[in-house]
């Protein structure tokens, strides 16, 4: 990159401080109102207005999905479709314990940063509002109704305990598993019942058997979210729901959803109840790395005094970026907020409030903003993937 470029970088730095207070007020808001998936109504609202107040065109509620939003800028004559993508919705119990608040800034703060180049640079800029990543697949629903449709790369960055791209993704499935029995009174007739929290017993047996047989990278979690009503009522209705993952899309769906049935299915045969499997959420794919944008992250990382962190060999969690990554070339980066703390912990949710969580935002809008620079002025960038 020339010396044009690099002033590009330094006036994005100018702007990202022009706006600092803006954007650290707003995650700190955010934070204290945390909304959870698909009840992000004040979120996308914040959102959205100060996107409309920097000059942005904002449809709100696209994708027929009431809390996302998609704000434009046009550049200067034909280009790339860049967008920088918004998370905000929070967790049950535990707040923004997954940074939301941080990467909606991130994304915002991106958008703001390089709009007042857009007049000199081609293409078009977009700041995507994705509600629902916690479990929803609300980027899955804004892919099926186009809302993703001509958008050329999909930049985003998420806090982490570490630095760096690049990092898997595992695929996912989510199902509600209903076993339906017969009641009875459990002391004074129970061999006229069917136990339907019988089944759900087994079917934990069976997914601890089944542990054995997969590769590592599987995981499968439960909880029971019904068991019965009285400890003297045989339980004639029970349920759980289950996250089934693993690093490999193919594997997942082919080789271990299979088995999963088989198990519950082995569970309703061997205590004579009936059972149904429902998909509760959209699947989320495993994530697919692009060279050139993570190599791009990696430069302006530590451009910025960022150091990089070693890469997991394993995913641990998922999210619906990865089905975005199997469209378009994708950025799903990390910034340390916290040395220690983990996602989805009480700890974890005050780092994203903290002193580091605020130099994330700035950091991360930097490095997103300067990519996006990157691609406007040299499409190559994304034009294969390695």
């Amino acid at each position: 990159m020339g010396n044009a470029t690099s002033d590009y970088y330094e006036l994005i730095s100018k702007e990202l401080e022009h706006q600092q207070p803006l954007l650290l007020e707003l995650s700190h808001k955010l934070h204290a109102n945390p909304e959870i998936r698909f009840q992000e109504h004040q979120a996308a609202a914040w959102l959205s207005d100060t996107l409309e107040q920097q000059g942005f065109v904002v449809e709100r509620g696209v994708g027929s999905l009431a809390t996302a939003f998609k704000a434009t800028v046009k550049g200067k004559g034909n280009g790339p479709n860049i967008a920088f993508l918004c998370e905000y919705d929070a967790l049950e119990g535990l707040g923004h314990a997954c940074g939301h608040n941080l990467i909606a800034t991130m994304g915002l703060g991106a958008g703001l940063a390089l709009k007042p180049l857009m007049t000199e640079l081609p293409g078009n800029l977009f700041v995507i509002g994705t509600p629902g990543e916690e479990g929803g697949g609300g980027k899955v629903i804004l892919l099926e109704n186009g809302i993703f449709e001509g958008i050329d790369t999909a930049l985003m960055i998420h806090p982490s305990y570490n630095n760096g791209a690049g990092g898997p993704a595992l695929a996912r499935v989510a199902w509600e598993v209903r076993y339906s029995g017969k009641p009875a009174h459990a002391a004074a007739a129970p061999h006229l019942g069917i136990n339907a929290l019988d089944a759900i017993r087994l079917a934990f047996n069976g997914m601890d058997a089944l542990r054995q047989q997969v590769k590592p990278d599987v995981r499968m979690h439960a909880i029971i979210t019904e068991g019965g009503d009285a400890p003297n009522i045989i339980p004639h209705n029970a349920a759980l729901k289950i996250y089934i993952r693993s690093a490999a899309k193919a594997y997942l769906h082919d080789s271990v959803l299979p088995r999963m049935r088989g198990v519950f299915e082995g569970a309703a045969l061997m205590t004579g109840t009936e059972v149904s499997i429902k998909e509760i959420a959209k699947p989320y794919d495993d994530m697919v790395q692009h060279t050139g944008l993570n190599e791009r992250f990696d430069y302006h990382a530590q451009r910025l005094g960022r150091p990089l962190g070693a890469k997991d060999s394993e995913g641990s969690g998922s999210t619906d970026m990865g089905n975005v990554s199997h469209v378009m070339p994708s950025l799903h980066a990390y910034l340390a907020i916290d040395d220690e703390a983990k996602p989805h912990t009480h700890e974890f949710a005050q780092a994203a409030r903290g002193t580091r969580g605020d130099q994330c935002i700035l950091d991360g809008a930097t490095i997103l903003a300067s990519i996006g620079l990157d691609v406007l002025l040299n499409p190559s960038i994304v034009e294969t993937k390695a």
